[in-house]
């Protein structure tokens, strides 16, 4: 672990501090016989660099924690741009954490796909799958090996890694340089505009050392040669980047760049007023959550997350508050959430103990669960911290959000 003194893309001293939420926790979940155990913390610090506009952690971070796959896939043939569609002849090159069911996808095509994931255990995964696996890490040495063989890709899915990898000059790097100067980089992104004006402050985490805007994956792409010739949005606050080399760039990438401009996202006041939001979102939460305890209400809560754990943490909201955490994750129940301690049960718990309140960690799916539903019709009530603390009149409010 170490604090970071110049910006991971540009190598600038310019970095500005505009958040810090404490010492949090590196992991999320605790079993019962971790809870009499030291917890390692660490300072969970977000900066600004004022010149490439990259944000990214400053505080006590990890070294290239593992990529996380997403846990969903969309679909990826039917939005490559016309002069990248797959065929026979395609090479694909996937880094690790990519989602097998893309690669599946694009392999059912015809491409020949290589897989390098490194962690066994997503390589067998995907090699039951039938998808071609090396388990080597990808980096120049290896980047360099393949050249060797005379493999370079049409197609790179990269996906979150650039979320995650320190070095990110020498991923861009070796990615530029095992790309045909045809082909094309995928990328899929947590797109920083969205958490920051949804105010999702807790999905900043230990695990994610970066988090883009257009502006600022444009400067670190350029610098290598690369950038970005398309862009989709993603129903999950991401955004899917097509990277190239000499393609002609199409115009939403223009529009979003000039928008970044106009919101402010290149300058640094734009952050400080997000940190005063978030500030402000604390105290008022802690306030609700405190005063329905005084009236003798219960309160649960809903989804053991990572972002749920950063978020209770942060505002120091314990079990003297929060009774609860309930998860449909089998593998999180009888557990505690890390730093609160708090309980973790199964859904049904929510009909057993019947909360007055049940704060929302996690953003409902679109279709709220049946074990929701009947809680709300026994008289529970939903409350969300952001992008401000309130209790919801109805569900629909959450799924607007």
């Amino acid at each position: 672990m170490k604090k970071l003194k110049t910006c991971r893309s540009c190598g600038s001293g310019e970095l500005m501090l505009f958040l810090s939420l404490g010492r949090i926790p590196f992991t999320s979940i605790l079993s019962a016989h971790q809870l009499a155990i030291p917890e390692e913390r660490g300072s969970l610090e977000v900066a600004f660099c004022q010149r490439c506009s990259l944000v990214q952690l400053a505080g006590d971070t990890l070294e290239n924690p593992p990529a996380a796959p997403l846990p969903w896939a969309e679909s990826l043939l039917e939005t490559l741009p016309n002069s990248h569609r797959i065929g026979p002849q395609t090479v694909a090159v996937a880094l690790e954490g990519s989602n097998p069911l893309q690669l599946q996808e694009i392999a059912q095509a015809g491409a020949r796909v290589f897989y390098l994931e490194p962690h066994p255990e997503r390589a067998r995964a995907a090699s039951s799958k039938g998808i071609h696996i090396r388990e080597e890490p990808f980096n120049r040495s290896y980047v360099k090996a393949l050249l060797e063989e005379g493999l370079r890709a049409a197609v790179i899915l990269a996906n979150q890694l650039p979320t995650y990898y320190s070095d990110l000059n020498s991923l861009f790097e070796s990615l530029a340089a095992l790309l045909d100067p045809e082909g094309v980089v995928v990328l899929e992104l947590p797109y920083v505009r969205a958490l920051l004006e949804a105010r999702q402050f807790a999905q900043f985490a230990h695990h994610r050392l970066h988090y883009f805007s257009v502006h600022a994956l444009h400067q670190l792409a350029s610098r290598h040669g690369l950038r970005a010739v398309a862009l989709e949005e993603l129903n999950t606050g991401h955004l899917r980047y097509f990277l190239g080399k000499n393609q002609p760039a199409e115009t939403l990438v223009d529009r979003y760049l000039k928008k970044e401009q106009q919101l402010g996202l290149t300058d640094s006041i734009y952050y400080l007023e997000f940190a005063s939001h978030i500030a402000a979102i604390r105290e008022a939460l802690v306030a609700l959550l405190t005063e329905l305890r005084a009236r003798g209400r219960r309160v649960a809560a809903f989804g053991a997350s990572t972002h749920g754990m950063v978020l209770l943490n942060y505002a120091g909201l314990g079990h003297e508050v929060i009774d609860f955490v309930v998860d449909r994750d089998v593998n999180t129940q009888g557990r505690f959430l890390a730093g609160v301690h708090i309980p973790i049960h199964g859904t049904k718990k929510l009909l057993e103990a019947r909360p007055d309140y049940l704060l929302l960690l996690d953003h409902l799916p679109d279709e709220i669960p049946p074990v929701l539903e009947a809680y709300l019709q026994a008289g529970g009530k939903f409350v969300v911290a952001t992008p401000h603390p309130e209790i919801l009149k109805s569900p629909i409010q959450q799924s607007g959000r």
